[in-house]
């Protein structure tokens, strides 16, 4: 058998290249509910914008406070108090608002 070519073969047709998206796919979600609720994700119905979601001011935070959220995260985790765990967490990432009490000059 030889090789043929789409002259050859009659299929001369010019190629249609077709027009992809390339914007990303939004991943699904497997969950075991069937409503979806839009009002807490920030997405417009009519539209499908989405806003970013708020940001809340950060300081920079020091070793110490990283040590100190670490332990209260840890105390918070064992006494199963998340009020506790969650202070934790945001002494560790510098959102818990300790800087904000700064006197300006």
């Amino acid at each position: 058998m030889t090789a043929s070519t789409r002259a050859s073969t009659g299929h001369s047709k010019p190629r249609i290249h077709l027009t992809v998206s390339t914007e990303p796919e939004r991943k699904r979600r497997s969950g075991g509910t069937t409503t979806t609720r839009h009002h807490h994700t920030g997405i417009n119905k009519r539209t499908g914008a989405t806003r970013a979601p708020a940001t809340h001011h950060k300081r920079k935070p020091h070793l110490k406070d990283k040590i100190e959220g670490a332990a209260e995260k840890l105390v918070g985790t064992i006494t199963r108090r998340p009020g506790k765990k969650a202070a934790g967490t945001r002494k560790m990432r510098g959102t818990d608002g300790k800087g904000s009490r700064v006197k300006r000059v």
